[in-house]
């Protein structure tokens, strides 16, 4: 992988992420990388499969899309999954 398409990917990872997180019925994470650490995976695992559709700088733009959006709904799936966001009931205490 030449350096341009890296700064590429990463650019595009964090668009993506940023762009995913906000359609998501939930927030961005609280720390930045995360944002474009789990649509930089899934892009990289995207350009792994069988390539079809436009290149731009070495990136296919539909896997590009496509495996930020997976990589993103499955660390919201996982993230809700671990820690919900109301409490359904509150815990009895023993004194």
């Amino acid at each position: 992988m030449e350096f341009g398409t890296f700064l590429l990917m990463l650019a595009l990872s964090y668009g993506f992420g940023v762009l995913w997180y906000d359609l998501l019925p939930g927030r961005l994470p609280e720390r930045v990388w995360r944002v474009a650490a789990y649509p930089f995976l899934g892009i990289w695992i995207a350009e792994q499969l069988p390539t079809f559709g436009p290149s731009f700088g070495g990136l296919h733009l539909v896997h590009a899309a496509v495996g930020s959006l997976v990589a993103v709904i499955v660390d919201w799936v996982i993230n809700q999954a671990r820690r919900p966001a109301v409490v359904q009931q509150f815990e009895a205490r023993t004194a």
